[in-house]
Order: structure tokens, then C-alpha cells, then sequence
């Protein structure tokens, strides 16, 4: 069942008959159920009236004409209109908050008010305390008004009090008037008063407030001076227990090398002594007769070679990586992790020349998957960390064996022996990394000697100084890259001078960027004119105008791609 939503319009009567027909319980409405009734132009009364027993509508028990909530509707509901008045609504109407209104007649209003006034003057008139009007009206009506008055009077004060030509004349008649005048003065110094106990009250609060903090601060600042002087207590302590450690060790280590020294010189006279003894022996054997007699001509004695018998290393007695086996471990690199051929053959250019460096969280293996698939399971592998400073520091770690790889690069100097340094920012690389460039550059260390880094990813990063990027190549490994499969196939040549027949190809793949100033143009060309048999050089080039752009972005604002890889950001 479909509830109708409707109201009543008068259109035969006037909106004060409709009021004076609510007042007296007699509005005819041709419908048992309203939901409003229009009292004004566009004001309706939602609530306060009601059926009556008789059929038709009047004002609810209690309800006053002085005083009804009316209400305007908001939106513009779909409606249509009957010509009894009945106005019903086609979609749902949404009232405004009702506000307190006179309904009456403006006539009746009116003559209230001059009842009123009449009243006021008979008051008034012939009392000796006249001049206080304000006292005898207040007196008059509460000993002569019944509540119906008293509300006959509010709904007549409202509607005064909305005349503006009213509200603009009191305050000259309030002006003039010397017991209001002093009582407004009374107010203001009552009123200054109160602000000043307020303000008094406020501050007197608020200086209470800051003597307690203070004396909360005097007495922090007291226990931290106690905390200091026990602490300042402890560090002589500590200071003088620490120097009666060292002088101990100190002892104990001048006492250790007297002890080593000792034995050391005794070991020495006894193995002086029995090679003494040895010699005496020898001298002793009697030579046979025949080994005098015999020894071979010199033309038939073995040549040099065949008496050393010098074995090949092992890098040497290995079947060396033809062209399609390097090919086939490019792809497979590329292939697991996710960089292309490209970049892989870059990497591979750029490890004889400058350190390519990996970053990502997977690039620590990647690095080390890329090395041991050219230069096999047991190649070098170091780990950077803030105790490891010189190169020195990285060659002396026995579990890495750089310092083995160094020595087959020395051996081997055909052949590319790759190395792996991992987290290189976990420690501080300024140090060694420019050694290692110079060193291989002035031949201290062989040039075949390759090296691909890995930077690290979380933890207490070491910054990276500007002046080191200068020697770096990133790359970023994606994340989706996996472990390597064994793909080591041979040593692989290595092929450190620059193809002629390539080097102009070269040249020109790197011209068409404007990244390359003249000398880093040459030097990168160099580089480039090595790319293997069957690689895209200009897929491989994309790789060096990379890094020429990451080094110009350097040296221009210092906002530089993968600045936060280089950078201890967190401070």
C-alpha cells in the first residue's frame, strides 16, 4: 500500500481565515490524512494542529497562534493541485528547520498592543516612582497579568522587535535616559572588573604553571649533573684500568716475540747443526767409480724445458669458450636475470676499463652469477664491509681468494679472469677503488683482471664522494631476476685492445648522443670497438650513452638517477 503524501492550499479562502478556522477547530479539509497545511505565502504549519472528532482540523491542545513553528520547503518537489485545495506531492518534499512565528491577524496584533500601551500609561500615571518605568511595568505585570497576557505580550514584543524604524530610535531613547546611562556604566565597571579577576586569575594560573616546570627543569638538570659526574667518574676509571691492559699486552707481546725470537734462533742452530752433520755424512760416501768415469755429452743432455717440466696452469689446460658457447652464456644470463644481452656484453666491455656497478635487491647474486659463469665456480667473490679500506684490506681476505685471481690474471694474461665485489657502499670505497683504476692502468695489476660490483640495498650505507662515481657504470637489476644455472664453458680471451676494423662503427653509433665530450668520446669508442662477434653494437652502445648522461647529471646539479643508492640519504 502506497502511502499519499498530501497537503492543504487554500484557494477559495485567504490564509488569515485559514488561521482563524484552525483557531476555532472548524477547517474543512477533504482528506483524513495531511501532512502539512499553508498558513503563508510558501509557510507551512507541519505540526501543532490535527483531526478533530468532528471531522474537520483545527490547532492541537496547547498550541498557541502567537507562537507556531512554521516551515518552507526546500527543494521543488514534482506536485500536482486539486481544486478543493488539496495539494498532493509526486515526490518527497524536504522542510526546512521550523522557526517560531505570530500567525495572527496583523489587526489584532496591533490592537494587543495598544491595550497594552493603555495599560502602561494607567500604571504609570499618578505613582511618585514614575520615572523608573521599566520597574513598574515589570511590577505591574507580575501582580496583575495572567499567562495568557504574558504571552499576548511576548508575541506582541516579537513583532515589535522586527520594526526596524523601532530598533533605530531606541538607542536615542535609551541615550537620554540617566538610569539607564548609569546603569550601563554600572555594567562596564562590573564587566572591567570580571576581565581583570580573569586576567589576574589566568596569569596568577599560568605563572604556577611555569614555577613547576621550572623546578620540574632544576631538577632534571641536577640529576643530569649527578649522571655526569658518575659518568665522568667512570671514564677515569675505565681510562686507568684500560692503560693497565695495554701495559699488559704490551708486556705480554714484547715477552710473546722474545720467546718466538728465541725459538726461532734455536730452530735455526739446529737445522745449521744437521746440515753440518749432512755435510759430513756426503763427504764421507765413498763415489763410485763409474759415475766419475761417465757423464753424458752436452749435445745429448734433455733441453731446459724438458728438465723443468714446467705443468700448465690450470685456466691453460682447460678447453677455452669458443665464440657460440659466449654467445649461449649471454642469453642465459640475460635470460635469468632479466637484464638484456646488451647490457650483459656492456657490463662484460666495461669490467676491463672502469667497475660496472649493479644495484637492486638481487644484485649482490646477479654479480656474483655473472662472474662464475665466465670465469667458473671458483672464482673470487669479496664482500665490502667498514673494516675493509685499501685494496690491501681486500686482498687479504682468504675466504674471497682475490688474491689467488690476481695471481692467474698474472699467469694468465690472455685469458679474463673476472672478479666479484659485492656492497661496495657498506664500506668506504673512496679509498680503494682509485687505487685499483691507477694500479691496473700503470700495470701494477694486470689488465685482465675484471671486476663487476654490486652496491649495497638497506642497512647503514657509507656515501659515495663524486669524485669516485666518475669510475662507476650503474645498472639496475630488476627484481624479477633468479638464480643462474651453471653456464661456465671455458676460460674466456681476453680481448683488451680496441678492433680497428670496429672503431669507427664505433665512433659514430656514439657521436649521434651529445652526452660525449671529445676524450670520453675516444675512450668509450675504444671500449665499444671490442663488442663480440654477432652483439648489436648500437643496443650495446645505449648502455655507455647511459652512463655519460648519469656522470654529465652528476657534475651538473648533483640530482643524479640512483642518488639514493650512492647517498647515506637517512644521514
Amino acid at each position: 500500500m502506497t502511502r499519499i503524501l498530501a497537503a492543504y492550499s487554500p484557494r477559495d479562502i485567504t490564509f488569515e481565515e485559514v488561521v482563524v478556522r484552525l483557531r476555532e477547530g472548524r477547517l474543512d479539509i477533504p482528506l483524513g490524512e495531511i501532512i502539512a497545511i499553508e498558513v503563508r505565502p510558501g509557510e507551512w504549519l507541519t505540526t501543532q494542529f490535527a483531526r478533530l472528532s468532528t471531522g474537520l482540523f483545527g490547532l492541537s491542545p496547547g498550541a498557541d497562534p502567537r507562537s507556531l513553528f512554521v516551515t518552507t520547503i526546500e527543494n521543488r518537489p514534482e506536485s500536482m493541485r486539486l481544486s478543493s485545495g488539496l495539494l498532493v506531492f509526486l515526490s518527497e518534499p524536504r522542510w526546512t528547520l521550523a522557526t517560531e512565528k505570530d500567525l495572527r491577524p496583523g489587526q489584532e496584533v496591533l490592537e494587543s498592543a495598544e491595550r497594552w500601551l493603555a495599560r502602561a500609561k494607567l500604571a504609570v500615571d499618578g505613582r511618585p516612582d514614575s520615572g523608573d518605568l521599566v520597574e513598574v511595568l515589570r511590577h505591574h505585570i507580575a501582580t496583575t497579568l495572567g499567562p495568557d497576557e504574558k504571552a499576548d505580550l511576548s508575541a506582541a514584543a516579537r513583532l515589535l522587535a522586527g520594526r526596524q524604524s523601532i530598533l533605530d530610535v531606541i538607542p536615542q531613547i535609551l541615550a537620554r535616559d540617566t538610569a539607564f546611562q548609569e546603569r550601563l556604566k554600572e555594567f562596564e565597571t562590573a564587566e572591567k572588573e570580571r576581565l581583570k579577576e580573569a586576567l589576574r586569575f589566568k596569569l596568577e594560573t599560568e605563572i604556577e604553571a611555569e614555577k613547576a616546570r621550572l623546578a620540574e627543569i632544576r631538577s632534571e638538570i641536577a640529576e643530569a649533573e649527578t649522571r655526569l659526574a658518575v659518568a665522568g667518574q667512570r671514564e677515569l676509571l675505565l681510562r686507568s684500568e684500560a692503560e693497565k691492559h695495554e701495559e699488559a699486552i704490551r708486556a705480554r707481546i714484547v715477552e710473546a716475540a722474545t720467546q718466538l725470537h728465541r725459538n726461532v734462533v734455536a730452530q735455526g742452530d739446529h737445522l745449521r747443526r744437521e746440515l753440518e752433520e749432512l755435510r759430513e755424512m756426503v763427504a764421507q760416501i765413498p763415489v763410485p767409480a763409474a759415475a766419475v768415469a761417465y757423464a753424458p755429452p752436452a749435445d745429448e743432455r734433455p733441453p731446459v724445458e724438458a728438465r723443468e717440466n714446467v705443468s700448465a696452469s690450470p685456466l691453460e689446460a682447460m678447453e677455452m669458450a669458443d665464440e657460440g658457447a659466449r654467445k649461449s652464456i649471454v642469453a642465459g644470463l640475460s635470460s635469468a636475470t632479466g637484464l638484456t644481452q646488451a647490457d650483459i656484453v656492456a657490463i662484460l666491455l666495461k669490467a676491463t676499463d672502469e667497475i660496472p656497478v649493479l644495484i637492486g635487491e638481487r644484485a649482490a647474486g646477479t654479480a656474483a652469477d655473472i662472474v662464475a659463469a665466465v670465469g667458473g665456480e671458483d672464482s673470487a667473490v669479496a664482500f665490502c664491509d667498514p673494516s675493509r679500506i685499501s685494496w690491501q684490506d681486500l686482498m687479504r681476505d682468504e675466504t674471497s681468494d682475490l688474491a689467488a685471481a690476481v695471481a692467474k690474471a698474472k699467469v694468465n694474461p690472455d685469458l679474463l679472469v673476472p672478479i666479484a665485489i659485492c656492497g661496495i657502499t657498506n664500506g668506504p670505497c673512496e679509498y680503494w677503488i682509485p687505487q685499483f683504476i691507477e694500479s691496473r692502468r700503470a700495470g701494477r695489476l694486470p689488465r685482465n683482471l675484471a671486476i663487476v660490483a654490486s652496491a649495497g640495498v638497506d642497512g647503514s650505507r657509507v656515501s659515495v664522494p663524486d669524485s669516485i662515481l666518475r669510475f662507476l657504470m650503474p645498472i639496475e637489476v630488476p627484481d624479477r631476476a633468479r638464480p643462474v644455472r651453471r653456464l661456465f664453458a671455458g676460460p674466456w680471451s681476453a680481448d683488451l685492445d680496441s678492433n680497428r676494423a670496429n672503431l669507427a662503427d664505433a665512433i659514430d653509433v656514439l657521436s649521434q648522443s651529445e652526452a660525449f665530450e671529445s676524450a670520453a668520446l675516444q675512450r668509450a669508442a675504444k671500449t665499444l670497438s671490442r663488442v663480440p662477434p654477432g652483439a648489436a653494437m648500437a643496443e650495446v652502445g645505449k648502455a655507455f650513452v647511459r652512463q655519460a648522461k648519469w656522470l654529465a647529471s652528476i657534475s651538473a646539479d648533483g640530482q643524479y638517477e640512483f642518488k639514493n643508492r650512492f647517498k647515506n640519504i637517512e644521514g
